[in-house]
């Protein structure tokens, strides 16, 4: 519960608080040891008072008697605002409060908690955990549909697997993150090797994502400018980009982050430069990407529109417009970060709410637009759905069947 309860003796009082602090012996006794040497240093004050003590998380200096003390909220504690105060109540015959069921000396830190924040950061942590579930269940379900059907099986389809192989991959890394860290302050102090390990996967397969995304707009654009590709050359080369370069990068994060003392507590939950090692290539793959699309739209409306020659098969158009959506949905979240507002500051829960779900759906995003609302997908599950529902399943399905048909063969004549 959020009530402390000490007894005076200092035995009983570490003991007392050794859950919460298990992790870091050293610095709690270097708060004991400061606050009795500043017992010899300061003059109590005269009449009857209560004795400077220490209850294993504030230094309490000598109170007079029927008097209250109040200190700023301990900053070291996982969910303790140090903006609030803490108060221990000093009664009139110079004893401590005892709290009524324990019999113990007691300090009220109920105060250091803002409730009423409390339950929004549950809030948005619950949108997290719902946003990452609905996207695994679609990414499932998409990687489902692309292993089961053969007429699915072609450059463009692979490189989409492997997107959502690292989304997939991704979000339940952060589904466990949230259930079995986040609401565990005692987990996060203890820094295990699990938790370290954890955060560190989290990374690696962020970053993957970025770089499958890059290796999408790269894809798209070899199709257009290059036309004639190797299939197993370029996945070779995508392979190496979307999940080897991660691999470099996050191992030499790691080794960095685990190198520094200051950045390598509370399971790496806390804000460091060195994360720029990865965020660097991030953005560097975002700017790319863009790149890559707008001379795929280039070529798209200058050369192979509807009304040339030689056009671009509709396919072609609707994975470049699907692609054009997701570039930003993915930059979004790297955009905003420099107009975050502080704790406490208008927007700051807008900004919150907002985050959680476009960064938590993003899987679920990809899965509508590159498998649900895919062409070849639709003509390949076209027999099953018939089967399944009838004849009169699709409306028109020859005519459906034929277009889509052209579609696909054209895509591939483009090698993807």
């Amino acid at each position: 519960g959020l009530r402390q309860q000490y007894d005076d003796t200092q035995d009983r009082k570490v003991s007392s608080v050794s859950p919460v602090l298990s992790a870091d012996v050293q610095f709690l006794m270097r708060l004991l040891q400061e606050c009795y040497s500043e017992r010899n240093s300061t003059t109590p004050p005269e009449g009857v008072y209560c004795p400077l003590t220490f209850d294993g998380l504030s230094c309490w200096n000598h109170t007079p008697a029927g008097q209250t003390a109040f200190l700023p909220c301990p900053y070291f504690v996982a969910g303790f605002d140090n903006r609030r105060l803490a108060f221990r109540r000093c009664m009139e015959d110079g004893t401590w409060f005892r709290h009524p069921e324990s019999g113990l000396s007691w300090s009220n830190y109920t105060t250091c908690v803002d409730m009423e924040d409390l339950e929004f950061r549950r809030l948005v942590n619950s949108l997290y955990i719902a946003g990452y579930i609905i996207s695994v269940v679609a990414l499932c379900v998409s990687l489902t549909i692309f292993f089961s059907f053969r007429s699915l099986k072609c450059t463009r389809i692979a490189v989409h697997v492997q997107l959502f192989l690292s989304f997939a991959s991704n979000n339940i890394m952060w589904l466990v993150w949230y259930k079995y860290v986040i609401d565990d302050p005692t987990i996060v102090k203890e820094n295990g090797m699990w938790c370290q390990t954890l955060h560190i996967l989290l990374q690696y397969f962020m970053v993957a994502n970025y770089m499958w995304m890059f290796c999408e707009g790269l894809h798209l654009h070899l199709a257009l400018v290059v036309v004639f590709v190797k299939d197993h050359v370029v996945m070779r080369w995508f392979h190496a980009t979307g999940w080897g370069l991660p691999l470099i990068l996050t191992a030499v994060y790691a080794g960095v982050r685990g190198s520094i003392p200051d950045d390598s507590q509370r399971c790496w939950m806390e804000d460091s430069h060195t994360q720029w090692i990865l965020t660097a290539p991030v953005l560097i793959s975002m700017v790319a990407s863009t790149i890559f699309l707008v001379n795929v739209v280039r070529i798209l409306l200058t050369k192979l529109h509807g009304a040339s020659d030689n056009p671009a098969p509709l396919g072609m158009r609707k994975a470049v417009r699907a692609t054009l959506i997701l570039v930003p949905l993915f930059g979004i979240h790297h955009i905003l970060i420099p107009f975050r507002p502080e704790p406490g500051e208008p927007g700051e829960k807008l900004y919150q709410i907002f985050s959680a779900v476009v960064v938590s759906l993003q899987g679920f995003c990809v899965s509508c637009l590159f498998c649900f609302a895919n062409m070849d997908v639709h003509h390949a599950m076209l027999p099953l759905l018939k089967q399944l529902f009838g004849s009169s399943f699709g409306g028109d399905s020859a005519m459906t069947a034929q277009r889509a048909n052209t579609v696909t063969h054209s895509m591939r004549d483009l090698g993807v």
